[in-house]
């Protein structure tokens, strides 16, 4: 079972290293159009939010089960914004 404490680490470890590369594109492409990078961050902080609440959730009656599935979760959306981030 993923602990609260490794699952919220991860979460903000994964999170912040995208929206640290998507900082670090964004100054070497300062010419370009950089709504597409602004809108890139807004969904992690999007998806941050989201995965942050359903690890808070107090209503589980299957704890090993939720946090595997939020693991899960996390892996998805992350392999998404990364794959979003490689279209920039």
């Amino acid at each position: 079972m993923a602990s609260v404490k490794n699952l919220k680490k991860d979460l903000n470890n994964i999170v912040g290293e995208i929206i640290q590369n998507i900082n670090l594109w964004e100054l070497e492409n300062s010419d370009k159009d950089l709504t597409k990078s602004e809108k890139l961050v807004d969904q992690c902080f999007s998806a941050f939010d989201e995965i942050i609440k359903k690890i808070h959730l107090k209503d589980v009656k299957n704890k090993k089960e939720h946090f595997k599935a939020v693991s899960l979760d996390l892996t998805q959306k992350a392999s998404e914004l990364v794959a979003s981030f490689n279209k920039l």
